[in-house]
């Protein structure tokens, strides 16, 4: 599994910034499929929560430097992508930090990859000097304008810079059904010509408010237009439009702040012209084919409209109002505008997909193994994320996938037994359960960085297997064990279809019973708790009998869900130290604890001494 940290301004409900990390995802997502590899893709955010809900990615606070750290630690490559992260207008602390996970990254030896950015401006010559320097150690370096480049080639940091384009130039917008029903509250009459404006505050600005309050009532006034106002960042940019509206005689729309980068692209679809102070207000204009003219605050806007050959129609801080009602007229009646932004659109997606190409072949650079070989037994490299990824995608198989849990005790059997080794070696999927063999991982080709409990796993699965209305059998322990966790899971879980529960106590004579019940429960999920080997025997035996979609060895969980057995508390299980609580709750369990030293010492000869 290849594990990649995104950086950048996200979980600030920008929408440009949005925009370049929906793109990001869906084409690292794209790449997984196609190349039949595994990602764990981490994001960065402020709002870690939102941002692993909405894009169905890890995500760590940006915020938390240790975090930060750790994610980037694990990490094969680090993708500092988004906007303009190398500048410091706004402050010195968000270049300095920036910079600083490269560093960071560097340290780790992690291939480090600046992603179509927009470079600078950066101000003081120390600034530059520590930018030069840091920024020459990154592996693969793209921009999206030219004035980055040229910034780039005056620093002459001797790296290959490939001049490339804004990502969200390949959003694609959402379906017009959609649009349609997003507009119909707002019943606006599309046979007039559409102004969108898009604004932001900006400290610099002078009388900016009044201005465009007077231009948009010029327009709806005099020139009989729609003028919408659409917010890119949230409750931000509807402070400052209601400010402008407040001061306005006539009534625009404004458009809601909670639409996503796929709807606001559809609805520009539908203007006739952008007046943009965001820089990806320009780009969403000319993605769809709009017209567009940007009132500038950052050098960026000014990079962006060269590349169209169009100049800022003037400055936050000083515009005059009779110059962009100029501008508007002149690109709404210019026929030959829309044909040039078309063309030079298309040379921009174009640019745009250069950078993935490189992220593509950097991709493939990174060789990493799906499973590792420890003491003869194969422990896939997945992650908690993945692991339950896979078991959702076993329950749309044709026949019973088998997922495995290997523990240190189990590597030591095997050791003893080949036939178990065989069989645990059968499995479709087979997570590492427990931190000795996340430790031991290092010394066979592929750090694991997480170990993937059983009972966890099994917990995870619930609220999707209610959610999907799969049903549920639970087989092992003692008699009424097993209906005392269904009882106990029923509360958590109340639309939880359990079809059936059996203890583990059966002989071989009742052995086909088993089966029947379990078939004729219809079960899409077993899950197995009749304790180490002995339930990945029954497993291995009867998968071909079994109609189910996905058969689980669970251990001891079902003791643990009934209350017959408590878990290690949290402290334990954060420091990987559940076989040490059992120790000290379960003393006669002292010989099975015996398998960890031997473990950690055949590992350290087998590494030393080869043998494997």
């Amino acid at each position: 599994m290849k594990n990649i940290v995104i950086s950048g301004y996200y979980g600030q409900l920008n929408t440009g910034d949005e925009a370049i990390l929906r793109v990001l995802v869906d084409r690292l997502k794209e790449y997984e499929r196609e190349s039949n590899s595994s990602l764990n893709i981490v994001v960065l955010s402020s709002r870690p929560e939102l941002t692993a809900k909405l894009y169905n990615v890890e995500s760590v606070n940006r915020k938390k430097i240790h975090s930060v750290i750790k994610a980037i630690k694990r990490c094969d490559i680090f993708i500092s992508g988004g906007g303009s992260l190398f500048q410091n207008e706004t402050s010195n602390r968000s270049l300095y930090y920036y910079l600083f996970q490269i560093l960071v990254a560097k340290l780790f030896g992690k291939k480090v990859f600046i992603f179509s950015q927009g470079i600078g401006p950066i101000k003081r010559w120390y600034n530059i000097l520590l930018f030069k320097h840091v920024i020459k150690l990154a592996d693969y370096i793209t921009v999206r304008d030219y004035d980055s480049f040229d910034f780039l080639h005056k620093l002459k940091i001797n790296k290959e810079v490939e001049l490339s384009a804004d990502p969200a130039f390949l959003l694609n917008p959402c379906c017009d059904q959609k649009i349609q029903k997003l507009l119909e509250e707002y019943d606006i009459d599309f046979s007039k010509k559409t102004v969108g404006i898009v604004v932001r505050k900006w400290k610099k600005e002078k009388n900016m408010t009044d201005k465009i309050a007077e231009i948009a009532d010029i327009l709806i006034e005099n020139e009989g237009y729609n003028v919408i106002f659409i917010p890119f960042q949230g409750k931000w940019d509807i402070i400052k439009i209601n400010e402008i509206v407040s001061k306005m005689k006539n009534r625009p729309y404004v458009l809601s702040e909670k639409l996503s980068a796929h709807e606001l692209l559809g609805i520009f679809k539908k203007l006739d012209l952008v007046v943009g102070m965001r820089l990806h207000a320009l780009v969403f204009a000319a993605k769809m084919g709009v017209k567009f003219i940007g009132i500038s605050y950052d050098p960026k806007i000014d990079s962006f409209l060269k590349i169209y050959g169009f100049k800022p129609t003037g400055y936050v801080d000083s515009f005059d109002v009779n110059n962009v009602l100029i501008s508007i007229q002149y690109m709404l009646s210019d026929g030959k505008v829309a044909k040039k932004i078309d063309e030079i659109t298309k040379n921009m997606t174009q640019k745009a997909e250069k950078a993935f190409e490189i992220l593509r072949e950097a991709l493939n650079n990174i060789k990493k193994k799906d499973s590792i070989n420890i003491l003869g037994v194969r422990i896939d490299c997945v992650n908690f994320k993945k692991a339950k990824e896979k078991c959702l995608e076993f329950l749309n198989s044709s026949s019973p996938r088998i997922v495995f849990t290997p523990n240190v005790e189990m590597i030591m059997l095997a050791q003893k037994d080949e036939k178990f080794k065989k069989i645990l070696n059968s499995s479709d999927l087979n997570v590492p359960d427990g931190i000795g063999v996340v430790w031991a991982s290092k010394y066979f080709g592929e750090k694991l960085y997480e170990r993937v409990t059983g009972f966890d796993l099994m917990m995870e699965l619930m609220p999707e297997l209610e959610r999907h209305q799969k049903r549920v059998f639970l087989l092992g322990a003692k008699p009424s064990v097993a209906e005392k966790a269904k009882e106990n899971l029923l509360k958590i879980f109340k639309n939880l279809s359990i079809c059936g529960t059996h203890h583990g106590y059966f002989s071989q004579e009742e052995n086909e019973k088993v089966i029947e019940l379990i078939n004729s429960s219809k079960a899409d999920v077993v899950f197995v708790a009749m304790g180490m080997k002995k339930q990945e025997e029954w497993i291995y035996k009867n998968k071909k009998k079994l109609n189910c979609k996905l058969i689980m060895g669970v251990g001891g969980s079902l003791d643990v869900l009934s209350g017959e057995v408590k878990r290690a508390p949290k402290i334990f299980q954060k420091l990987g130290l559940e076989w040490f609580y059992r120790l000290i709750t379960q003393p006669w369990r002292f010989k099975r604890m015996l398998a960890l030293p031997k473990f950690i010492f055949v590992v350290l000869k087998t590494k030393l001494f080869g043998g494997r």
